[in-house]
């Protein structure tokens, strides 16, 4: 971005380096992050290299960018490298493809077809429970970030295939799903990105695990296409949604590449959230106690459904709050497509803007006490609009927060029967902002029974 003269131009650290804030960026994100909005306020700009960077932190900016004006945007250059990946499913497609996508996609993320996924959500933490029971009877500890992201892997194929992924198949997405998300950030935050087909190491070990993936993705669609009914889950719908007039449905690639989209958004991002989660409710026994109280009093014992997580209003407000303090998509690239003016600024057509959604979610202007987890605030009092948006804002909000949330939901409720969660030490307490906002280390639990 080429800032313009004169009062048009945002405030922000200047440097002779060729390489601008890249270095000191790199070692510490976050910290350099609020360090700059300390320094410069909620719109200042940096750079990275070649690039500058417009950094938003400000809920009226930030609506700009995402909603007033975001015809004016395309997504960020970060979000663009993902498309080796994921192909052009909703969350790298741009313009015209993105609209026939997200009208065909809708239907199947309204709430009466998320109802029809919960049993399935639930059915995929039992092997999640027998492990915890087993580790609280044998005193040994476990690891909360890995079991979430166990969990949430199950809970998202349940919903994509319903019972179409064998175990063995199960294991190549385990096995196959974190290189490549690895792969992703690495790309994403390198400032000289070498192109995904040079035959690197990295590159090689991202292809062959996207390929192995693809065979599974695959053989699941072709036996769909097959079958004289598509299905009920997630990828059944998929597969029969067509234009108001009846056509225009979505090829087998178009499916492979929202197929891939919501693996990534529908399992890691909801495990970075459980694990933050269950670690606050270490931190907080208090808090555990009171959420665990009210999955037993509605509950009782039984599994929960759907119904039961809009009647658990405690439970919801510690997501929400968890949510606040450690949103997954912790910051939202964008980059203008023509001129454009934001908070006052003047801005080319190419510049780079990053909403920090982690930034603005802990700011003291609009969150009393915003470093403290606090589930209460969300059951009293009001809050400043478009200061909350852990899943965007605008059209392109995310698609599927109402998944993740009765996921999150139900996932929460059952673990929290029956169990309590200790964490030694009160845990990490750095972060690790990837493409997805993850603790700093490993989340090491000691689980106990608890009678109820």
């Amino acid at each position: 971005m080429t800032a313009a003269p004169g009062p048009f131009r945002p405030p922000g650290p200047r440097s002779r380096s060729p390489l601008g804030q890249a270095r000191v960026l790199r070692a510490d994100p976050l910290g350099y992050m609020r360090h700059l909005r300390v320094a410069y306020g909620d719109v200042l700009s940096f750079r990275v290299g070649p690039r500058e960077i417009l950094l938003v932190s400000d809920p009226a900016a930030a609506r700009e960018v995402l909603v007033d004006k975001a015809a004016s945007f395309r997504k960020g250059r970060g979000i663009q490298k993902m498309r080796d990946f994921l192909g052009s499913g909703l969350l790298t497609a741009e313009g015209a493809e993105w609209r026939t996508h997200r009208r065909l996609m809708q239907p199947a993320f309204h709430r009466p077809a998320l109802a029809g996924m919960a049993a399935d959500i639930v059915a995929a933490t039992r092997p999640t429970l027998e492990r915890l029971h087993g580790a609280a009877q044998a005193g040994e500890p476990v690891e909360l970030g890995g079991e979430m992201l166990r969990v949430t892997l199950r809970a998202i194929s349940a919903v994509l295939f319903g019972t179409g992924l064998s175990d063995a198949e199960l294991e190549v997405v385990e096995r196959e799903l974190p290189p490549l998300l690895e792969r992703t950030t690495q790309r994403v935050r390198a400032v000289v990105d070498l192109p995904a087909h040079w035959p690197t190491p990295a590159n090689r070990r991202a292809t062959r695990a996207g390929a192995a993936l693809d065979t599974v993705v695959a053989r699941i669609i072709a036996q769909r296409r097959a079958a004289p009914e598509p299905g009920s889950d997630l990828l059944g719908l998929l597969l029969a949604a067509r234009d108001e007039d009846g056509g225009g449905g979505l090829t087998d690639a178009e499916v492979r590449d929202e197929v891939m989209t919501l693996f990534l958004a529908g399992h890691e991002t909801t495990a970075n959230l459980l694990t933050f989660l269950f670690l606050e409710f270490a931190r907080h026994p208090d808090v555990q106690a009171r959420a665990r109280a009210e999955v037993r009093a509605v509950l009782a014992g039984r599994d929960p459904d759907a119904a039961d997580a809009r009647a658990l209003p405690y439970v919801n407000a510690c997501i929400q709050e968890a949510l606040r303090l450690y949103p997954p998509a912790w910051i939202v690239p964008r980059q203008a497509t023509e001129p454009v003016t934001v908070a006052g600024y003047d801005l080319p057509a190419g510049a780079n803007v990053s909403v920090n959604i982690f930034l603005m979610q802990r700011s003291a202007r609009f969150w009393p006490r915003p470093a403290m987890y606090d589930p209460q605030r969300w059951l009293v009092g009001a809050r400043t609009p478009d200061a909350f948006m852990p899943f965007g804002a605008g059209a392109r909000m995310c698609i599927g927060n109402h998944l993740a949330l009765l996921e999150a939901t139900l996932i929460t409720a059952a673990l929290l029967q029956g169990l309590h969660y200790d964490v030694p030490g009160g845990g990490p307490t750095g972060l690790h902002p990837g493409v997805t906002l993850k603790p700093g280390g490993p989340v090491d639990a000691r689980v106990s029974a608890v009678r109820e």
